[in-house]
């Protein structure tokens, strides 16, 4: 019974004060035209520079992003681009899910026009897993993935290049024009195939190319006929890991006519002064990581370190 009470005495203080807030607003329009029922607050009026500004101090710390986008519709578009500057999404495939699954962030990004705004893009992909594949973009996910059209660094797990060379434009064209950073992991093909695919981004200038355990010694067959269409500028920052084809270095700096890096990181990288020959003109910054904790010193280790007393010795005399 008290129960009951209390539920009829809330339901009646819910349609008093509705009733009051719409007796309200009828005087409040009939005695003024710019009369307002609920005074705006003065935050919501502050210019947009100003506003700008503010939210610039706050880039890195996307907790009090937020709480600035949910103050009014100005505060929101101006921490939107910084909001949803970064999409990572996983492709990987657990029990009982399916490949389709790993482009929900982009469908509900779609879904509310935010793909425009993504300046960094990640596909994940787990190396035992079937590798990122024309199978993952059905008709539907293509024309959402074809949406992110202002990406500046763009990252890809396993990418399948033989699976997408028939239709690469297709799928990664509308990445071309703006994209300046590429980051491959473990990536699948032959030397000229990743070339070729490296050399669509006409303005590309940072590259990493990431093994995990280095990459088996029989390469698959190579196609000598195929060029890539651009020879991007490649004067920013390279990073390789567990990296292994000297061939492909070797193409790579034949088909683009050198490469000019300024900053480069090394880890366990094979003939290493073939790359610092190749930017010894342009590199400023040079980072080697030859040995881990299970290995002393191996030959990678050995070789980094007459590549150093190379350099070095030089400048001593």
């Amino acid at each position: 019974m008290i129960l009951l009470t209390a539920g009829i005495e809330l339901l009646v203080q819910r349609v008093w004060y509705r009733s009051l807030a719409r007796i309200r607003r009828i005087f409040s329009a009939g005695a003024s035209p710019g009369a307002s029922a609920t005074p705006s607050s003065p935050i919501t009026r502050l210019p947009q520079e100003i506003v700008e500004m503010v939210v610039s101090h706050l880039v890195c710390h996307t907790p009090s992003l937020r709480a600035c986008s949910l103050t009014c519709y100005s505060w929101y578009i101006a921490t939107a681009p910084y909001l949803y500057r970064i999409l990572i999404t996983p492709t990987f495939s657990w029990k009982g899910w399916k490949d389709f699954y790993w482009a929900r962030p982009i469908q509900c990004m779609y879904k509310f026009g935010l793909l425009p705004l993504v300046k960094k893009f990640q596909v994940l992909e787990y190396r035992r897993g079937p590798g990122f594949t024309p199978k993952r973009l059905d008709p539907c996910t293509l024309r959402q993935f074809s949406a992110l059209t202002n990406v500046q660094e763009l990252g890809l797990g396993h990418l399948d290049i033989p699976e997408f060379m028939p239709s690469l434009r297709r799928c990664f064209g509308h990445f071309l024009p703006t994209v300046r950073s590429l980051a491959l992991r473990e990536p699948k093909g032959s030397r000229r195939q990743i070339i070729y695919f490296i050399g669509m981004f006409q303005h590309l200038e940072d590259l990493k190319l990431l093994y995990d355990r280095g990459y088996p010694d029989v390469e698959p067959p190579d196609d000598p006929t195929l060029i890539p269409p651009f020879a991007p500028p490649l004067r920013g920052s390279l990073m390789l890991t567990w990296f292994t084809r000297v061939g492909l270095l070797v193409d790579m700096i034949d088909l683009f006519g050198g490469i000019r890096f300024r900053r480069m990181d090394l880890y366990r990288v094979s003939r290493m002064p073939l790359l610092l020959a190749a930017c010894a003109k342009t590199l400023e910054t040079l980072r080697l990581y030859p040995t881990d904790q299970s290995e002393e010193f191996s030959p990678m280790a050995y070789e980094c370190w007459l590549t150093i007393s190379q350099l070095v010795s030089p400048l001593n005399t």
